[in-house]
């Protein structure tokens, strides 16, 4: 959908940007081609166990043309974790497979939507063959991930590029309009 909106997950079929539940047994999960699956599990301050599928594309990762004020969803989500009574240092969090760096071609309206984030840095931008910008969508959610508490060394991200490798994975930037990457998680 490529916003912002993070709705509670139930048995039935919910469609939004975003899902998350604290509900054992409860698998939710996404689609996905070129954009960035965030996924993340932290307990609650009660001890319940709290998880979180979001799907991450420039628009998402940077909020722009959201009506909503409050950043992109990373930071919405993070924001409803602590709201329920998470501590973001205490979530496990994973990027999945996604256009990278290496392709991901965009025009000057992306890098500006970017840099509005207080994450930003111009090490995520570089100049592509063609001399358009590339922009680095993985590094820059993991660069909002630090500035929102979460720690290091709970990424399990993997950073396998959706164009690089269609041997493993679909890429609409490649052609594919059809096929799509699934992100899944689930309280056990």
């Amino acid at each position: 959908m490529h916003r912002c909106s993070i709705v509670e997950a139930s048995e039935s079929v919910v469609e939004g940007d975003g899902l998350w539940t604290t509900s054992p047994g409860l698998r939710i999960g996404l689609r996905v081609a070129d954009c960035v699956p965030v996924l993340l599990a932290g307990p609650l301050m009660d001890g319940t166990p709290w998880v979180a599928a979001l799907h991450a594309g420039w628009r998402g990762a940077t909020g722009h043309g959201d009506p909503k004020p409050g950043g992109g969803i990373l930071r919405r989500g993070v924001a409803l974790y602590r709201t329920l009574g998470g501590v973001p240092g205490d979530l496990v969090w994973a990027f999945g497979p996604a256009i990278l760096a290496c392709h991901f071609e965009v025009g000057e309206e992306v890098i500006e939507a970017a840099r509005q984030d207080p994450a930003w840095q111009e090490s995520l931008r570089t100049q592509g063959p063609s001399t358009r910008s590339h922009l680095d969508l993985h590094g820059f959610l993991r660069a909002q991930a630090l500035d929102l508490g979460l720690d290091s060394a709970r990424d399990g991200s993997v950073a396998l590029c959706t164009v690089c490798r269609p041997d493993l994975l679909y890429s609409y930037r490649r052609g594919e309009t059809t096929g799509r990457q699934w992100g899944w998680i689930e309280i056990g």
